[in-house]
This record gives structure tokens, sequence and C-alpha cells, in this order.
């Protein structure tokens, strides 16, 4: 079974080094290791038996906008005429039985629904999570998953400066396109790697399989515009180490995508005191240094908060980006129902 995932693994990276796809189109989050139904459908389930509700808000490049950039002619061409990325994303997650002996654990479901706004575009994506989950002698576990939904994008036209006011590929207003939506992923865990690691994780995913195509329609003038959906390639890890301090343990996260315009790394470590508080960071090559901190309540409320500050040329006009996350996982105890007796009725003998 190693030989085989480990050649699909293979499989997956050759693939995202490879492949050719054009246009940035998947919006990216910090604190990706509570987020990874997202992009990964292979991890629906693997919730250790509860059902976790997951919150992500993102303000990205605050500052940011369409008019303090329009002095660099470079920057704001290379760039797009809107405001700043906002993104919102929520998802809900669990096995369909907490109980690890039946055969309906092994089946993980999850919804997510997201909202990207990137200057005049909007998207809006709803997605159903389904995997089922092998586990093996070893005590590990591969998901193996697959996500439906709708991709649906709204465009707003007025936010638009065309050369040419009566240009008819530009539209005037607001106009929409729906798309459906498939995604594909595995997920892989281990109580126990060698003798240093502990909760060890790996993911290979792809999102967009079914590369659909949106089209924005509109009229007076009539027009229209064509997008071309690409995949996207992920590849996420990470495991816990336990330090000689005995209430301290490291949790370094890494999480490698190939979207449609590069190929981008998030290289994280959290240092986690007395399993609740944590705080860490991530480098994003070329991209910005990120700051986390987060709390785990005994209850099952996990809040956490992160800060980037960029290292591109956006710093010029941007004062970083925030991200809230809360999570809330909890579990629910089925009584068992009472066997029902039958009572026999015997003659009696002398």
């Amino acid at each position: 079974m190693n030989r085989n995932f480990t050649q699909v693994i293979v499989f997956f990276v050759l693939s995202l080094v490879g492949s050719k796809i054009w246009a940035q189109q998947d919006p990216h989050y910090s604190q990706f290791m509570f987020n990874k139904l997202t992009f990964n459908p292979g991890y629906a389930g693997a919730t250790d038996g509860k059902i976790c509700v997951t919150l992500l808000h993102r303000t990205q490049w605050m500052g940011f906008s369409s008019k303090n950039t329009q002095q660099d002619p470079i920057l704001y061409k290379d760039l797009y005429q809107g405001d700043a990325p906002v993104d919102l994303v929520g998802s809900i997650n669990a096995a369909l039985s907490p109980n690890v002996e039946k055969f309906m654990s092994r089946i993980g479901v999850g919804l997510t629904f997201s909202k990207d706004q990137l200057g005049f575009e909007t998207t809006v994506m709803p997605k159903f999570s389904l995997a089922f989950r092998q586990p093996f002698s070893n005590q590990s576990v591969l998901g193996i998953g697959v996500a439906f939904g709708l991709m649906q994008k709204g465009l707003d036209g007025s936010k638009l400066n065309a050369l040419d006011k009566a240009d008819p590929r530009v539209p005037k207003g607001n106009v929409q396109g729906t798309g459906n939506d498939i995604d594909f992923g595995l997920y892989y865990t281990l109580p126990s790697l060698g003798r240093l690691f502990e909760n060890f994780y790996v993911g290979a995913s792809v999102t967009h399989i079914n590369q659909s195509k949106i089209t924005y329609e509109w009229f007076e003038p009539t027009g229209s515009i064509t997008i071309d959906n690409k995949m996207h390639f992920y590849i996420v890890t990470g495991a816990e180490y336990q330090l000689p301090i005995p209430s301290m343990r490291l949790q370094p996260n890494i999480l490698i995508k190939k979207d449609p315009a590069k190929i981008q790394a998030d290289l994280n470590c959290f240092l986690l005191w007395n399993q609740n508080i944590r705080g860490g960071l991530t480098w994003r090559p070329m991209d910005a240094v990120v700051v986390l901190a987060g709390y785990e309540f005994p209850f099952g409320l996990n809040v956490g908060y992160s800060y980037d500050l960029t290292t591109s040329k956006i710093l010029k006009y941007s004062s970083g980006s925030h991200e809230i996350m809360i999570r809330y996982c909890f579990g629910i105890k089925i009584p068992p129902r009472p066997r029902y007796i039958r009572p026999i009725y015997t003659p009696r003998f002398m």
C-alpha cells in the first residue's frame, strides 16, 4: 500500500510541475492548515469522530485600491483596476458515524461555501465533498475524495474603464455566469512517523478538473466574455514534534500550490504551548512573511489570527493582509437503543 501511495504522490507532483495553465483564479489563505477541505475533498471526515465547523475571513492588501496605484503605471498594469481582495469561506465536515468500528465511519462528508471579491469580479462557490476513508493495520488512514459544486461569477462593468465607451466587449452594468465544478483529493494520516514526528499528514489534490467555461452575456450593446477555468494543484503536509520541554511542541506545515500563474509555497511552523496556545511564522517566498497566533479552548473552540507583511512591490501601497479564523469541533453522543426482549409464552408442565 505504501508503495502505491508513494507512486500516486509522485504522479501528482509531476503533474503539478508540468501542467500548463494560464491565469490566477483561486484565493489563498495563510491559515491553510485549518482550511484544508476548501482545496482537498479527501480531507472530509478526518476530524477524529467530531463535527467541525470553520469560518475564515481574509482581507488582503489593506489600503490597496485602483486609486492609489494609478501613479505607478507598471504596477497598475500588472495588477488590475479594482480594489483589494476580500475572501470569506465557511465549511462543515464530519464522518457519517463517530464509531470507528462501523463502516459508515469510513464515509466522510463536507460542505463548503466561499466568496471571493477581487476588484470588479465576485466568485461564489458552494461545494459538497464526499470521501472514502480506508484504514490500515499501522493505524494510518487514506482518504479519497471528490467534490461537486457550482462556480458563479459576477462582473461589475461600472468599474471597468474602457478606452472606447461604446466598445461592445465591455459590459455597462452587472453581469453573471455559472459553471459546474469538480475537485479530487487524497489525504493520508499517520499517528507516528518514525520516532520523531506525530500526527503526520500529507495530501495531494486538484481543483477544477472539468475546466468549465463561464460566459458573461449582456445586451445594449450585445456582447459576451468567456472565462476558462483551469486546474489548480496542491500538495500539503505537516506533523508534530515533541520538544525536550514537555509543555512545548513544534507543528510544521507546508503547502505547495500551482495555480494558473505560478508555483507558490507556504513554509510554516507553529510553537504549541500546553496544547492550547500557539504562535508561528510562515514564509511565502517572493510574496510575504506571515505572523500567526491562536488559542484553543477546552470545549473545542479554536480561534486564530494571521498578519501578512507583504514583501513584493505591493508593500508600497498596502499595510498588509489580515485573516481571522474560528473553528468549533464537537461530538454528538447517541444513546444506545434498548434491546427489545419479546416474551415467550410456554405451557407449564407438572
